[in-house]
Formats: C-alpha cells, sequence, structure tokens
C-alpha cells in the first residue's frame, strides 16, 4: 500500500474511533443537563411548598384573628344585653308602682303587668344567649342576677297592687260621701289595729298593751266587716288582701326578703361584669 492509501486508511480510522466518542459526550452532556434540570427543579418545588405553606399560615393567623374578634363581638353584645335586660325588670317594676299610687284605668293595670312579665321573658332569653356564649365565669354570676331580679319582680308587682289599695282607701277617705269616708276610716282604724300585732305572735295582755281582747283575728274581721261596708267594687279582693297582708307585717318592698333580694342583685351584677371584662379584655375590672 502506497502512503496515500496509508493516510486515507488512518482517516477512516481516526473518524470511525471519533464518532463514538463524540456521542459518548454527548450523552455525558446530556446526563449532566438532566441532573441540573432536577436539581433546580427540585428547588423550585421545595420554595413553592415553604411559598405555598406560609401563605396557608397567614390565611389561617388571619381568619383565626377575625373569629376571634367577631367572637368578642357577640359576647359583648350578649353581656351588654343581658344587663340591660336584668336592669330592665327592676325599671318597669318600680314605674308599674308609682304609677299604681294614682287612679288607674284596668287597661293600664294590665298593660303594667304585661310590661312586667315581657320585662321577665326577655331576660330569660337574654341569659339563655349568656350561657350559650358562655363561659360558665361570665354564665353563673348571670343566672344569678336572673333569679334575683325575677324575685324583685315578683315583689314589685305586689307593692304595684299594695299603692293600689293603699291609694283607693286613701281617696275614699276623703270621698264626699260621709257614709263612703266614714267607712274608709274605720279599715283605716281597724289596719292599724292588725299592725299593732306585727312585732308579737303572741297574745300576752303585758305584750299586746292590755288589749288581749282584741287580737290579730279580732282585727281582720274589723277591716273584713268595713271592707264589705265599702261600695261594691271598691276593693277587689287582690287588693284588700294586699293591704292585711301589709299592715300585719310590712308592705312588699319593705320586708327584708325585698331588701335581701335588692342586695344580692347588685353583688351579682358586679361579678358578672367582673367576669364579662375578665373574659372580653383579659383582666380583672379595678
Amino acid at each position: 500500500m502506497d502512503l496515500e492509501g496509508i493516510a486515507a486508511l488512518s482517516a477512516a480510522v481516526v473518524a470511525l474511533i471519533g464518532i463514538p466518542a463524540t456521542i459518548l459526550i454527548g450523552r455525558w452532556q446530556t446526563k449532566a443537563a438532566l441532573r441540573t434540570a432536577e436539581a433546580t427543579s427540585e428547588a423550585g418545588l421545595t420554595q413553592a411548598r415553604s411559598t405555598y405553606r406560609a401563605a396557608l399560615d397567614s390565611v389561617h393567623a388571619g381568619a383565626n384573628a377575625a373569629h376571634q374578634q367577631w367572637r368578642r363581638g357577640i359576647q359583648r353584645d350578649a353581656y351588654a344585653s343581658f344587663l340591660l335586660a336584668a336592669n330592665r325588670v327592676k325599671e318597669v317594676g318600680e314605674q308599674f308602682v308609682m304609677a299604681n299610687g294614682e287612679e288607674l284605668p284596668m287597661e293600664r293595670i294590665k298593660e303594667g303587668k304585661a310590661a312586667i312579665d315581657g320585662a321577665l321573658v326577655t331576660l330569660k332569653a337574654a341569659q339563655t344567649i349568656v350561657e350559650l356564649e358562655g363561659p360558665d365565669s361570665v354564665a353563673d354570676p348571670a343566672a344569678g342576677m336572673a333569679d334575683v331580679a325575677q324575685t324583685m319582680g315578683y315583689y314589685l308587682r305586689k307593692q304595684a297592687i299594695y299603692e293600689r289599695a293603699w291609694g283607693k282607701l286613701g281617696r275614699m277617705m276623703n270621698d264626699e260621701s260621709p257614709s263612703v269616708s266614714a267607712t274608709a276610716v274605720e279599715l283605716m282604724q281597724a289596719l292599724a289595729g292588725l299592725s299593732r300585732h306585727r312585732f308579737t305572735s303572741s297574745s300576752n295582755p303585758d305584750e299586746l298593751g292590755g288589749q288581749h281582747t282584741y287580737g290579730p283575728e279580732a282585727a281582720e274581721r274589723s277591716c273584713l266587716e268595713a271592707r264589705n261596708a265599702l261600695p261594691s267594687g271598691a276593693l277587689d279582693d287582690e287588693e284588700f288582701t294586699s293591704l292585711l297582708e301589709g299592715w300585719r307585717s310590712y308592705p312588699p318592698t319593705s320586708n327584708d326578703s325585698y331588701s335581701d333580694a335588692v342586695r344580692r342583685f347588685g353583688e351579682a351584677e358586679t361579678r358578672f361584669v367582673r367576669a364579662a371584662k375578665r373574659e372580653l379584655h383579659g383582666q380583672v375590672a379595678s
């Protein structure tokens, strides 16, 4: 083989060897590029997951804060409504008592009774909402306030009847008819006689000022006789009974039970307000 043939053969061999090398280098470069792409993709996914979690945590935190703010607003409204409802019972009852000192038509009397009943129903509904909203540290004093408010409403209703009966008796004592005024005075005297037995349950002559022949039973009979001598319907049974009870012991809002109810209402209200502030603001009222 001449030199030109040898050179051509050598060039062909070199060319054949160069093709696999080129292919091998290309495969290495492709694998390296894929590994780089995979690493870049994994890093991107990790960053995306981190960003998503951060965004999700931010959304949750914002939602929780908004929910807590909404719940505090609901609780605040419930607590305020309950306080207003509890004090409304006392306010409506006292207004009804004062109104009955004057002569009222039956329609006004019915409206006054309905107002007290309505205030008590509203109070019960407000108490139920406080119980639902909680917590127990607030609901417990609220229940105490509601119970005492009902007791106060009961005595105020009875006091209204007493005031109405007392007002009627006073007007009859000043009646233009001599027979009516005289009979009303007799009833007043009989009630005064009944009141002399207020501080004793004994019929000892010394304790009753020597008037042992005029005991509480006799005093009540005198009251009944005087009442029956009045014009028909001048005092109904409820009003007459209220006068007897008031003069036998004390008028409804002048006895110890009502005074105790007023005291307990104030104490329960103080506990409720402190518990409500602790729940809403996380601190005890000073």
